[in-house]
Order: C-alpha cells, then structure tokens, then sequence
C-alpha cells in the first residue's frame, strides 16, 4: 500500500505543470498590463498624452501589472513547493534561497494566504485610485482593508501555531 501512495505523488506533476503554465499565462499577461500603462501615459488611451489624467490611468494599469507579476512569480513559488513536498524527495536546501524554502505544507499555505493578502490590498488600491476626486467612497470599499486585516491575522495565528 505504501508503494502505491509512493508512486501516486507523480500525480502531483499535473499540478506543477499546469501552475507554471498559469505562472507564464499571468507574466504576459502583467507585461501586457504595462504595455497598456505606457500607452496611456503617451497619449494612446482616453485622455491626452502627459495628462493628470493620463497619468492615474497609467498608474492603475501598473498596479495592476504588479499584482499580475505577483501572482505569476507566487504561482510559481507554488509550483516549486509542490515539487519540492511531492515529488523529489531530497532537496539541497543550501542552493536554495530562503524565501524560496518550502519544508512543509504550512509553509505553502501561508505564502498563498500572503498572496492572497496582497491582492487583495492591490485591489483596494485600484478601486481607490479608481475614483474620482468629487466621488464619495462608498462604506462598502472598507470590505477589502478588513479582509486584509483578517488573512493578516490569519498569517500571524498560523506561524505562531508553527
């Protein structure tokens, strides 16, 4: 029974693939988010090249490109996990950085659960840069800082349990 559970793990290759994959599809798709940011901001978008205007619009399509780049470069951190966990069964950690380092299943959980802090908060700063100066925030904006404020907590309780 151990032997098949043993031969099962090469499984988890499909998982490794195809989030490297998605890893590669978000990494396009961030340096298309900056291709649009540059257009913006040289006049190729709705408002007039060098603008004020240009320039939010230019700087939303960046903050969206960085949480692009984000979870590409999370996806795959991922990856590696998984294959580090599942798959190969001794690692030289040395050649490894630190903050690559997986030992444990906790340890991916709690960088997904950072990532998924993060975009979120990148989020918020979207929608906030989004508005408009005469606009009025609604209360219901204050959902995204509290969700950060929860998987903040969440993160803090996990390692502190680990």
């Amino acid at each position: 029974m151990l032997t098949l559970f043993s031969r099962l793990r090469w499984v988890s290759v499909i998982a490794v693939v195809f989030t490297i994959v998605g890893g590669t599809l978000m990494f396009v798709v961030g340096a298309s988010s900056t291709v649009r940011a540059l257009s913006a901001y040289f006049g190729g978008g709705k408002h007039e090249a060098f603008s004020d205007e240009a320039a939010l619009e230019a700087t939303v399509e960046m903050v969206s490109s960085l949480d692009q780049f984000l979870l590409a470069l999370v996806l795959l951190i991922f990856a590696y996990g998984v294959y580090r966990l599942f798959i190969v069964e001794d690692v030289d950690d040395a050649s490894v950085p630190s903050w690559f380092q997986i030992n444990s299943v906790t340890d991916l959980k709690v960088k997904l659960l950072e990532t998924v802090a993060i975009l979120v908060a990148v989020l918020f700063l979207k929608s906030a840069l989004s508005v408009g100066a005469d606009d009025i925030i609604p209360w219901s904006a204050l959902v995204l800082p509290f969700t950060v404020g929860i998987f903040a907590a969440s993160i803090w309780l996990i390692r502190r349990a680990h």
